[in-house]
């Protein structure tokens, strides 16, 4: 990966850090010498993950469940500024794949996904537009997929919440843009995360030699991949780059 120009002060907080692409994003962002703030629910992963990076001192967490009391959300961000100082960067990778046909569908399933994926993302970044809380520039990028594009069997509230994110960034992008903020999205297609695996194992076909069949690489993505894409995102190289959702899928939307 390129040395990116971030500069000294800057403050990145990345939501699902645990694991998948926000792990890998925090190991990017870590070996760019990058303070981060890494947001998951269990702590012992979070406590793997420092001892992970490449500067551990540059690290650090808040344990917190995004698919359960929102109102909390401007408490925890109030307590992460006090504690670490004001914020440049937010990239929100948690999200939640809870398989299920049409028919077993039930409102709590809507409540802790939509939570998760969509609701949450937009309540941090409200909190961190703010002046009290962002830096002199803020930029925000939303782990998306190419499932709000295509559709996947059984992942009908994930294909919802991942399309609600492509909303939120071309009306935020609109609305805050001119304050200094910058808001994009990544879109990966198949990628070789837990997440991933665990929708194979209960769908009725083989979702992941889908994938590999339909990509140009015949293989699957990688975390390490997408997060390359999201720290170029959240580097000054990319200035120009407002409002975008950007598929990252070998070609798998091509056929």
């Amino acid at each position: 990966m390129p040395k990116y120009d971030f500069a000294p002060q800057d403050l990145i907080l990345v939501t699902g850090a645990s694991s998948g692409i926000g792990k890998a994003t925090v190991i990017g962002l870590n070996a760019q010498g990058v303070k981060v703030i890494g947001i998951a629910r269990r702590e012992e992963n979070l406590i793997a993950l420092k001892a992970e990076c490449a500067y551990p001192d540059n690290f650090d967490y808040y344990v917190a469940d995004l698919s359960d009391n929102l109102t909390s959300i401007k408490s925890m961000i109030a307590d992460i500024v006090a504690k670490h100082g004001k914020i440049s960067g937010f990239v929100h990778s948690a999200g939640a794949l809870n398989p299920q046909p049409l028919a077993m569908i039930e409102d709590q399933d809507l409540i802790k996904d939509f939570n998760t994926n969509l609701f949450s993302a937009l309540f941090i970044t409200k909190a961190l537009a703010s002046k009290k809380n962002k830096q002199e520039k803020l930029n925000v990028v939303y782990v998306s997929s190419i499932t709000a594009m295509i559709g996947n069997p059984g992942a009908v509230i994930y294909g919802m919440t991942k399309a609600g994110l492509n909303s939120l960034v071309s009306s935020l992008a609109q609305e805050i843009g001119s304050k200094d903020v910058r808001v994009n999205a990544v879109m990966p297609g198949g990628c070789d995360t837990d997440m991933a695996h665990a929708y194979n194992n209960v769908v009725s076909y083989d979702y992941l030699e889908k994938v590999k069949a339909k990509n140009i690489f015949h293989d699957l993505l990688k975390p390490e991949n997408v997060a390359d894409l999201i720290i170029f995102l959240l580097a000054p190289q990319s200035q120009w780059v407002q409002g975008q959702c950007i598929v990252i899928d070998g070609g798998e939307t091509l056929s």
